[in-house]
């Protein structure tokens, strides 16, 4: 059974600061690592601000699968869009999926010893450059492999409220002389379906990688 819609109350919780201000890819690597430090520093912390959270709007935070389906079933109804930057979540929500991405990947830990947190640094391109990601899975010969919980949950939400009507506009851009209206492309895309057991399913993925 999913969970319905409420009022959230935030009146114990507490914004996480990460002590920087820019994207982490575009940081020098030293401020960069500092936030990393500090985020791992606070991440028990984090974890009970989220417990204290979810108990406050009646959900119990617990590592059974039945108590990850109901932290997705709380997240999905209620994760909130900001009103003035449509396509983005409120502050709060972003540092709600700051610290359920902490949650879930101690549990992908815990499943898996083997694995661990990583300050990744393996390529100034990639999309996880400078993030905190789960490394150290066996499935693959590349040690590069790893899992960027945060960015997938992010992802995730900013699917939600795009599926309920909180669109970024891009406006149109000329590719080879050719103007293209991006929204109007975008839009044109086939949707899919969001999930309903998306932290499940991350967590058996892991799982059958380790």
């Amino acid at each position: 059974m999913g969970v319905e819609a409420m009022s959230i109350d935030w009146n114990s919780y507490e914004i996480y600061d990460p002590g920087v201000v820019g994207l982490l890819d575009s940081l020098p690597r030293s401020t960069a690592r500092q936030a990393f430090d500090q985020l791992m520093a606070a991440k028990p912390a984090r974890i009970e601000m989220l417990r204290s959270l979810v108990r406050a709007n009646g959900v119990v935070l617990g590592t059974t699968d039945t108590a990850v389906q109901d932290l997705n079933d709380w997240f999905r109804a209620n994760v909130e869009p900001d009103r003035n930057k449509p396509g983005r979540l409120l502050p709060e929500w972003y540092s709600v999926v700051n610290d359920i991405s902490l949650f879930l990947g101690d549990l992908m830990i815990a499943r898996c010893p083997g694995l661990r947190w990583e300050f990744y640094i393996w390529g100034k391109k990639d999309v996880s450059y400078q993030r905190h990601v789960i490394m150290g899975f066996t499935d693959s010969p590349n040690p590069k492999v790893n899992v960027d919980i945060d960015r997938w949950l992010a992802t995730y939400a900013h699917r939600i409220v795009a599926s309920r009507g909180s669109i970024p506009h891009y406006g149109s851009a000329t590719v080879r002389g050719v103007e293209i209206d991006i929204d109007a492309a975008s839009a044109s895309m086939p949707e899919r379906e969001i999930e309903k057991d998306a932290f499940l399913s991350w967590l058996r993925n892991v799982e059958q990688r380790c």
